[in-house]
């Protein structure tokens, strides 16, 4: 079954990027930075991509595991059965043995550092009465706290195809674990736990070595990557991270701490900035009189964007060996396709042990983010604000206010002007996967080449 997922995924690849092959391009990853307290967007790859949580899946069973306890139902020594089912699980597991028990205080420590596999079944038994039915518990909260494209199969992360989540579910799952259950977040940061004479030590090392992270999930199958959800405080400023799809876990790692670096450095230069930082916001719309004004100058205002922001988190991406170069949404695409369990494949951990000062990348990982040299064009207008219109009414008709976008003035050969309304800044992928979205919302475009473009 490996073998067929993995020709699936060449045949997806070389359709949407057919000058790229599977090893050029990795379609599993999404990453995400957002203020905690604020949820400002700071970073954002991919993050509303449909992607594979792995045992990150494991935050939402503590979650529910946390509010039992809150309930009254649970406390910290009580004791948890583990069932034949649990105790069979595939690694990552704890191996506690069928018919004995753990205390709430135990299984914990074994999700947040083991991420034990055999542990949140037993966790699920309990809560759920059956694993089924706790997956099925874990999607309803979750859509009640605003994870709209989450859907939980098991309570472990362990493989299947209809278990799917997105970056910024993950960092409003991490948001929430730990504004409401501050009490119990601390065992994110705990580096070890000792369980039967035995010490196992977190798979998080950047609660280890990256200054104010203190938590909280990493995550692993062959169909995921390398996940990671870190949360990190410096300066009184917390923020929450999400990589997803890291090719090595020491690449995920070093792409966490170059977008959490990035965005601390931007709050730090501007300490006000973070109120109005990409919030989900209507897009600005310009007074007459200023349309006015710019026409007369046949001058085109910036519509959107944080171009300082932007290209700072640019750069720190294009050293990542794990962005994608023109991927587009294509694990998304498979996940959609695939038949219910048709993944189903042993989840391993496995921290690599390559020092990032050897500089070594794998054979296949020198991709670079590919140049934003691609634009969505809906039109044409023999005025600014006609062309400023159409263009603020198919951003919002399609959803796509957030995107990067402008006016550009061109002039005819008998002397009069025309204003291309444009989508801007996208990957060739990027551009097509936009234009497709936004003819199924009504509004006609093509995909032009943007990199000649420029705003007069």
């Amino acid at each position: 079954m490996r073998w067929i997922g993995s020709c699936v995924l060449c045949v997806a690849v070389f359709a949407m990027a057919a000058a790229l092959s599977p090893a050029q391009a990795n379609s599993k990853y999404a990453a995400y930075v957002v203020h905690a307290e604020s949820g400002d967007v700071l970073f954002d790859r991919y993050s509303t991509a449909r992607r594979y949580p792995a045992s990150l899946t494991k935050m939402m069973t503590l979650y529910m595991l946390f509010e039992a306890i809150e309930a009254g139902e649970l406390t910290l020594e009580s004791k948890l059965k583990v069932s034949k089912r649990a105790a069979g699980q595939p690694p990552s597991k704890l191996g506690v043995k069928s018919g004995s028990t753990i205390t709430v205080d135990t299984a914990i420590q074994a999700l947040v550092i083991k991420s034990a596999n055999d542990v949140a079944v037993v966790v699920a038994e309990k809560l759920g009465g059956s694993e089924w039915q706790f997956a099925k518990q874990m999607t309803n909260r979750a859509r009640k706290l605003g994870m709209r494209s989450t859907t939980f199969r098991n309570a472990s992360g362990l493989p299947n195809s209809r278990q799917i989540t997105t970056a910024r579910d993950m960092a409003e799952l991490g948001r929430r674990v730990m504004q409401d259950f501050p009490q119990y977040y601390h065992y994110f940061a705990d580096k070890s736990f000792t369980y039967a004479g035995r010490t196992y030590s977190t798979h998080n090392s950047l609660v280890r070595n990256y200054t104010g992270a203190d938590g909280i999930k990493t995550g692993y199958t062959r169909r995921s990557g390398f996940n990671l959800v870190t949360s990190a405080e410096k300066d009184g400023v917390r923020l929450m991270g999400v990589v997803l799809g890291g090719r090595k876990s020491w690449s995920r790692d070093r792409h966490m701490r170059d977008i959490l670096d990035n965005a601390f450095a931007e709050i730090a230069k501007n300490p006000t900035r973070i109120a109005a930082l990409h919030r989900n916001k209507p897009a600005p719309r310009l007074k007459p009189t200023l349309v006015a004004a710019l026409a007369a100058k046949q001058a085109a205002p910036t519509i959107v964007g944080n171009e300082p922001l932007r290209n700072e988190i640019m750069a720190a991406a294009a050293g990542f060996s794990d962005a994608p170069a023109d991927s587009g949404d294509i694990l998304g695409a498979l996940i959609a396709s695939a038949d219910v369990d048709d993944f189903n494949e042993f989840e391993r951990v496995r921290i690599a042990s390559v020092p990032d000062e050897e500089g070594f990348i794998g054979e296949g990982d020198l991709e670079k983010v590919n140049e934003f040299a691609f634009g969505v064009q809906i039109g044409a207008y023999s005025t600014k604000a006609l062309a400023q219109s159409e263009l603020e009414a198919a951003a919002a008709k399609s959803g796509f206010t957030n995107r990067d976008r402008a006016i550009l003035p061109t002039r005819r050969a008998d002397g009069s002007m025309l204003f291309r309304a444009r989508f801007r800044k996208l990957t060739e992928i990027e551009a097509t996967m936009a234009c497709a979205e936004l003819k199924t919302a009504g509004v006609s475009c093509f995909v032009v080449s943007d990199a000649d473009a420029h705003v007069n």
